[in-house]
């Protein structure tokens, strides 16, 4: 019950954070609206033998999108360059009804204009949300699905996008995305899902065409940054024959030196230390003598748009005398509130699992 509760948390946290700069600047002049239809179709990505059994079918589904085409002043200045912010909801059918079923995703997003001429337009969006799953993980009745063993999980994906102007008001619209769906570690089997999608829609303004106004851009130099990031969650050990299910509690930290390379890029390196409270519970309920604390070295990329980043780190073990395994991947995407504070989320996965899906607080130098 307390896992399901903090997945609340997260999923308010989440649409909060993606929301936030879409509202920033409509005070002075609305931002124009752009809605957009997106039939897709695409594969489901064999990431484990648990669950390539499952995975030769091919998805089909629809997006519908409501959104603001950042103009203002304030909006330049978080992003350094045009974008578009919003929601959609988005319908996928596994074809697969019987075990796997269908999925029903409210996303958050953020999309920045990467080339943009009079007839032309490329994007790149990462999207975060909560996805309600129809068919899960059931012991005696739908034990092949390990998928998914949550009906509510979370969705993440990434995206580029071709718009191609046909009139003032409505353009074709060729995309792909690459998407991710897990319960992020709340409960097992989390093997999760990643499938790919492609299709091609329409993208309709009502307003017409938007005025870009021109901005001067600024001299790029490459600057140090620093950041100390705590972070935590609750994870449900399963029940066995001796032992109830158990909520225990996920926390650490990670900190991190970087240095721009780029207006859009940069690199660093640092330190993870993870105390797990379930690994603990696990290795108790095993009788295994060994410590659960992790501590790990982080070599990151982060993608900078503004206040937005996108890090991506690899991680190696350093400690960690129960670890799963050598290497893992860390993915957070946060916002920068304020000069030394900034709020998001972060993913830990081990290759072809997601291990823990925690809310991140950063302290930034």
């Amino acid at each position: 019950m307390i896992s399901k509760n903090i997945t609340k948390y997260y999923l308010f946290f989440l649409v909060f954070l993606l929301f936030y700069q879409s509202l920033l600047g409509q005070e002075e002049k609305k931002n124009p609206v752009s809605i957009a239809i997106k039939p897709q179709y695409g594969f489901i990505l064999p990431h484990s033998s648990k669950v390539e059994h499952l995975t030769h079918t091919n998805p089909f589904g629809v997006e519908l999108e409501y959104a603001w085409i950042m103009l203002q002043d304030k909006n330049w200045q978080q992003c350094n360059c045009y974008s578009k912010m919003g929601a959609s909801f988005l319908y996928v059918n596994y074809a697969n009804p019987d075990i796997v079923g269908s999925s029903y995703n409210l996303i958050g997003f953020a999309e920045p204009f990467l080339f943009r001429t009079r007839q032309f337009l490329l994007t790149t969006r990462m999207g975060v949300g909560i996805s309600v799953l129809d068919k899960i993980y059931d012991e005696h009745h739908n034990p092949d699905n390990q998928f998914f063993s949550t009906h509510i999980s979370f969705i993440v994906h990434v995206d580029a996008n071709g718009y191609y102007k046909l009139t003032e008001k409505l353009k074709l619209l060729l995309f792909g995305k690459y998407c991710h769906i897990s319960n992020g570690g709340i409960k097992d089997p989390n093997y999760g899902m990643n499938f790919p999608t492609f299709g091609l829609g329409f993208n309709y303004q009502p307003e017409g065409a938007v005025d870009f106004k021109e901005r001067e851009k600024g001299i790029f130099k490459p600057a140090f940054f620093y950041g100390i990031y705590p972070f935590g969650t609750i994870e449900s050990v399963s029940a066995d024959d001796d032992n109830p299910e158990k909520s225990t509690i996920v926390i650490g930290l990670y900190a991190i030196v970087g240095r721009t390379v780029s207006k859009l890029n940069g690199f660093s390196i640092g330190l993870d230390y993870i105390y797990d409270g379930a690994k603990k519970e696990e290795l108790a309920r095993a009788g295994i003598d060994k410590d659960h604390q992790q501590l790990s070295l982080l070599l990151g990329h982060h993608l900078q748009f503004g206040k937005f980043d996108f890090s991506q780190h690899w991680g190696t073990y350093l400690y960690a005398p129960d670890k799963p395994r050598n290497f893992f991947q860390r993915y957070s995407l946060s916002y920068q509130f304020t000069k030394h504070l900034s709020g998001g989320v972060t993913l830990k996965v081990h290759g072809d699992a997601a291990d823990n899906f925690n809310v991140l607080v950063g302290v930034i130098f």
